[in-house]
């Protein structure tokens, strides 16, 4: 029966991980240049509009608040 042998990269374990890393960033499919200037415009509009509206809100309960407790 022959046995397989594996060869180790240079570096031990650390090696090993950094050559596993640069295997598996090849099989990423990166997003086009629109595609990710869209998608980050998206996000920061929903994040405003998310901020916009828990600044609203506070406003209103703490205005309602106020006006409860008369201070």
């Amino acid at each position: 029966m022959a046995t397989q042998t594996q060869t180790k990269p240079p570096g031990g374990a650390l090696g090993n991980y950094l050559v596993e890393v640069r295997k598996e960033m090849r099989k990423v499919n990166w997003p086009k240049r629109q595609e990710l200037i869209s998608n980050t415009v998206l996000t920061l509009v929903a994040a405003l509009i998310a901020a916009l509206f828990i600044f609203f809100a506070d406003e209103v309960i703490s205005t309602a608040l106020r006006f409860i407790y008369g201070s």
